[in-house]
């Protein structure tokens, strides 16, 4: 059962790194991009986040877009604010699929945490695999001794 339990873990874990891993793929495309409307966004648990409309030229074309920047998230719209004021002043680029150019992004980070989670969680199950192999080879040690 226990066994059973890990696996599943580790499918569901690896599953969502490379979910995660094709999308840091697909984004092979960067453009400088134009940012305007910036906003704060309430989300669950009195947290906000910041939201952004952005263009960028792609092959002779104009193609817009909204951002939501998941992290970083916070405990009240003043600092989130004051953030986007930073951001401003900032060049941004954004990356997108060259097929899809409408699915873009403006942060684009190798989902490194998962990987180590994946990692961790495969070891594990390697780790109860070979302490089932070792328990049953005890067993039949101790059932030909007696």
């Amino acid at each position: 059962m226990l066994f059973l339990l890990t696996g599943g873990t580790v499918l569901w874990i690896g599953g969502q790194f490379f979910y995660d891993l094709n999308h840091y793929f697909h984004f092979s495309a960067s453009a400088p991009a134009v940012l305007d409307k910036w906003e704060v966004k309430e989300e669950k648990g009195g947290k906000f986040s910041i939201g952004v409309n952005y263009q960028f030229e792609w092959e002779g074309q104009t193609v817009y877009g909204v951002y939501n920047f998941s992290k970083p998230s916070y405990h009240n719209p003043y600092v989130a604010k004051d953030h986007i004021k930073e951001w401003e002043a900032k060049s941004w680029t954004v990356w997108f699929d060259p097929k899809k150019p409408n699915d873009g992004s403006l942060q684009k980070k190798f989902p490194a945490k998962k990987a180590i989670h994946f990692a961790l969680s495969l070891a594990i199950l390697f780790y109860f695999t070979f302490l089932k192999a070792y328990v049953r080879r005890m067993n039949i040690l101790d059932q030909s001794s007696s």
